[in-house]
């Protein structure tokens, strides 16, 4: 686990990093904006009793190192920047020490002030999925439990703004939104520093699931959003929502589309031996996974898969099934 760091822009203010333990051996990053007399919280980790400890913990330990009152409730303003339960899940615990008005992108708001509602109709959308993809039946119950375990530990938060495209002049900040990872989520330019969230990784590729399940994400809405940040120009240093600080924005943001590029061409590769079912893609792809890396990995799939059929370069090559069966499993083959 990395420290409690202090990163100084181009125009003086200060951005705290405070990495915590969102959920067991999953971290994340939350940081602090300050110009020394308004401070802005961006996220707030999972809502994991561990996690809310370390944010406490974290920003302790900040104020003590680098001389500055943080607290929760010395913020001003929450700014959430997608709506992943391992950045926006801690708010209800932050809810009960500060009133700071919450903020989030218009696309992901419901998620969190609406949230069992939310979690109803994404679910249902995800059971379809995983029957389509042609997983087991017993897998399919097994993936759904994970799914939303986590999920029912949170209680819909009121949003009280939000996080438009473009300067925020009275903040002194930018929101740039980049769909793809999450509908809603969102870049945040300080000065020659961005807080790239989840959008771009120091060492991963970001977590890529298909439009079908949710509108707005799918890995074409992904590039397209890599494209719009790759040219940004005067980002001295990029940080993200895990990982380590990022120094070449231009360089990573190549690596990842790199990366996609390559496993396209394996997934195209795969289905030109002979039509192939999401799981069995996700298998060539992943290997043999276990526990909730298999719904990762059936999204991601699933991501890539989608991508391809949506410009034509897959089709289903069980038109017969697909007509006749009313939950058949698509089986796709590059045209």
């Amino acid at each position: 686990m990395r420290e409690v760091e202090s990163f100084e822009t181009s125009e003086g203010r200060h951005i705290y990093a405070l990495p915590i333990e969102a959920f067991p051996d999953f971290f994340v990053n939350i940081y602090v904006i300050s110009d020394g007399e308004r401070r802005f919280l961006v996220d707030c980790g999972s809502p994991m009793e561990k996690s809310n400890r370390d944010l406490v913990a974290a920003l302790e330990t900040a104020s003590e190192r680098f001389g500055e009152p943080l607290s929760l409730a010395t913020m001003d303003l929450i700014f959430i920047t997608h709506g992943h339960t391992d950045h926006f899940g801690g708010l209800p615990f932050v809810r009960r020490h500060t009133d700071a008005p919450i903020g989030v992108h218009v696309l992901d708001r419901r998620i969190l002030s609406h949230h069992e509602e939310r979690v109803i109709v994404a679910s249902k959308h995800l059971q379809v999925y995983l029957a389509r993809s042609g997983l087991s039946q017993n897998a399919r119950q097994g993936l759904m439990q994970m799914y939303l375990a986590p999920k029912s530990m949170y209680r819909s938060t009121e949003v009280q703004f939000e996080l438009e495209e473009g300067p925020r002049a009275e903040d002194g900040v930018e929101i740039f939104h980049v769909p793809g990872h999450c509908p809603g989520q969102v870049c945040i330019r300080v000065d020659d520093i961005l807080l790239a969230a989840d959008h771009v990784l120091s060492r991963i590729t970001p977590h890529q699931s298909p439009e079908s399940i949710t509108l707005n994400m799918g890995l074409g809405h992904y590039l397209d959003s890599l494209t719009k940040i790759q040219p940004m120009e005067g980002i001295r240093l990029t940080l993200g929502g895990h990982e380590n600080p990022m120094e070449d924005l231009f360089g990573r943001v190549g690596e990842i589309k790199a990366s996609h590029d390559e496993r396209l061409t394996k997934v195209l590769d795969l289905c030109r031996s002979e039509p192939q079912s999401i799981a069995a893609v996700s298998k060539s792809l992943f290997g043999d996974v276990k526990g909730y890396t298999v719904l990762l990995a059936l999204e991601e799939a699933g991501a890539h898969v989608e991508y391809l059929y949506q410009r034509g370069e897959l089709v289903a090559g069980n038109v017969e099934e697909l007509r006749d069966q009313e939950e058949p499993v698509i089986q796709y083959q590059a045209e």
